[in-house]
């Protein structure tokens, strides 16, 4: 496979994983998110380097597929807040 093909490749496959990882995150305490969020980048990196991509190909790509799972766990950390928030003000007693 051409070194760009399998940079797609690797691309396809971690932009598809970033909702279920983003679940996975948001599952840890708020404590040991960032450590969550290091564990993907570094697996990341690792899988891309195994895809064939050059070091500097593979940074590049997982800066790019970090920025995106991080902007999709916060989504994620502020819904379920709004939730919360909202669950309160139906169950509170009046």
């Amino acid at each position: 496979m051409a070194p760009a093909a399998e940079e797609k490749a690797f691309l396809r496959s971690a932009v598809a994983a970033i909702p279920r990882i983003a679940e996975i995150v948001c599952a840890f305490p708020p404590e040991d998110r960032a450590g969550a969020l290091e564990t993907a980048e570094r697996r990341f990196m690792e899988t891309a380097l195994k895809s064939g991509c050059t070091e500097v190909a593979a940074r590049s790509r997982v800066s790019a597929v970090m920025g995106r799972l991080r902007r999709r766990v916060e989504e994620q950390r502020i819904s379920e807040k709004k939730l919360r928030a909202l669950l309160h003000r139906l169950t509170a007693s009046d």
